[in-house]
């Protein structure tokens, strides 16, 4: 089993990754709508110490105050269950990509300049 398999069957890799998002989420919301800790968690019937959790990286919210939390903030929440490896092929998929796209190069001109035309 390679690292990176180990890390992805980890939960707490899982949980990060969630928490990272949903931080993100109310964070870019707070700022956009000039909100407090205190509104928010009024908003969403919650005590402001849970708003600082969220927002401290500290918490483990239900499934249903995900939910909450996320159609307060004008999102829907979609959740996807893929197989470990389903993730480490597509990982690899796209690092072939970016290797290849880095392979190339800008067609040479020999000093020469595209005619534009502007109108």
């Amino acid at each position: 089993m390679t690292e990176r398999e180990e890390i992805l069957r980890g939960s707490g890799y899982w949980l990060a990754k969630v928490q990272i998002q949903v931080f993100n989420l109310l964070n870019t919301y707070m700022e956009e709508n000039n909100l407090t800790q205190k509104q928010v968690a009024e908003k969403l019937n919650v005590s402001p110490s849970y708003v600082s959790q969220i927002l401290n990286g500290n918490f483990n919210f239900t499934i249903s105050k995900l939910i909450e939390l996320a159609l307060l903030v004008g999102k829907a929440p979609i959740i996807k269950f893929e197989t470990i490896e389903q993730i480490l092929n597509a990982e690899a998929a796209q690092r072939q990509v970016e290797g290849k796209s880095k392979k190339k190069k800008a067609p040479n001109l020999n000093g020469t300049v595209p005619n534009i035309t502007v109108r």
